[in-house]
C-alpha cells in the first residue's frame, strides 16, 4: 500500500487534499501544498 500525503497548507489545518502542486519551506520544514490552497495563498494580500 502506498500513503499518498496530503496537503499541510499552515493557514488550512483541516486540507486533506492529495492533489499537492509544490512545497513551500516553513520554519526549516518543506510542506506539501495543493492546487485550491497555493491559490489561496497566491491571492492572498501580505
Amino acid at each position: 500500500m502506498i500513503k499518498m500525503e496530503h496537503c499541510r497548507n499552515p493557514t488550512n489545518g483541516t486540507c486533506k487534499s492529495e492533489d499537492i502542486k509544490l512545497y513551500i519551506q516553513v520554519r526549516g520544514q518543506n510542506l506539501p501544498i495543493c492546487q485550491q490552497c497555493w491559490n489561496k495563498i497566491a491571492e492572498e494580500e501580505w
